[in-house]
């Protein structure tokens, strides 16, 4: 067997070009001196260690096929990565990204909705606008006037405290000059409501002329109590709801009056008793408190000073008053800041 591969071994040789050896290094042949100069597996010694290569069973080891397949094997292919496994773990995807859902925008209260709200606000103080209706009705019957004066005054008028003062001055005659000078001085506080009343909300000119018209005090309180919540439609379904329940309250009272045979006395009281509850449920917080403090300190001076038009004058010095307290706590509130 030793003798077959070197028989192969000379017809290899032989079968290349004189000087060069397959194993020998490149260029080395063509180099001076070089020319005889034996190759690796000439050196002496080396043809034993040579022909020890073989198997653990006699058999040649066939090294010298691999070794010219890989010696020739382009550096191309030798630098090419090995491809992946495809055992190799896949790379991780990452989910799509979903579009973020659109915020809810709030939607606007129906009109329903609105005047449904403006009736329910305006219970509280209903409550005690229709017995006061009621007294008003009475007062008109049992005064001598005819019984359509009270649904007449209640729905072209609509001034609760007025209306109760005209009662007792038409009975007495009192000429117009005095009525007319009598209702300006009462309802003159009417024109300091406008500066915090909420009449921009209401936009059509027909509604916005009733909501001047039916600015009454009632109105006021209940608008003041709740600021920055109001729309037209509930604004103007509490006036309205107001005025139905002075209108409906009058006509019980004349029907009423009807069927008692002597007098009630007392029944003026009744629109006392109601300013007494609006300014209590306008004073829910310790923030009014010193309002309230105010308008009694302003009233109690025009009662001393001023006896005759004690309203009027408690009126001007309690918006007086106002304004002060009001440039007080603005000059202190970037003080504290």
């Amino acid at each position: 067997m030793i003798a077959g591969v070197t028989d192969l071994w000379s017809d290899q040789r032989s079968s290349n070009a004189p000087g060069l050896d397959l194993f020998d290094q490149p260029g080395q042949s063509d180099q001076p001196g070089h020319g005889d100069e034996p190759g690796r597996f000439d050196q002496p010694g080396r043809g034993d260690e040579f022909s020890s290569w073989e198997s653990p069973g006699g058999e040649p080891a066939a090294c010298a096929e691999v070794d010219s397949e890989t010696a020739l094997a382009s550096p191309a292919a030798l630098a090419t990565p090995p491809a992946a496994s495809a055992t190799a773990p896949a790379a991780l995807v990452a989910p799509p990204v979903m579009p973020a859902a659109p915020s809810a925008e709030p939607v606007a209260p129906s009109r329903r909705h609105e005047i449904a709200t403006g009736i329910r606000l305006s219970f509280a103080a209903g409550l005690g606008m229709f017995p006061i209706g009621v007294a008003f009705g009475l007062l008109v019957v049992q005064s001598g006037l005819p019984w359509w004066v009270a649904p007449g005054l209640s729905i072209f008028l609509f001034a609760g405290s007025v209306e109760l003062l005209l009662v007792g001055l038409m009975v007495v005659g009192t000429p117009l000059a005095t009525i007319a000078l009598t209702t300006l001085l009462v309802n003159f506080r009417h024109v300091f409501y406008a500066f915090s009343f909420p009449l921009r909300v209401v936009r059509h000119p027909l509604a916005r002329l009733y909501s001047v018209y039916a600015l009454i005090d009632e109105a006021y309180a209940v608008s003041a109590a709740r600021p920055g919540t109001w729309t037209g439609p509930r604004l103007v379904a509490m006036q309205m709801a107001f005025q139905s329940y002075w209108v409906g309250g009058g006509l019980v009272g004349v029907a009423i009056a009807s069927f008692l045979p002597g007098q009630i006395e007392g029944l003026d009281f009744a629109l006392c008793a109601l300013f007494i509850t609006l300014t209590l449920d306008a004073c829910r917080s310790r923030r009014e408190i010193p309002s309230l403090l105010l308008a009694a300190l302003a009233f109690s001076l025009a009662l001393l000073l001023v006896p005759g038009s004690a309203l009027f004058a408690g009126l001007l010095g309690f918006l007086a008053l106002l304004v002060a307290r009001f440039l007080f706590i603005s000059r202190r509130e970037p003080a504290d800041a």
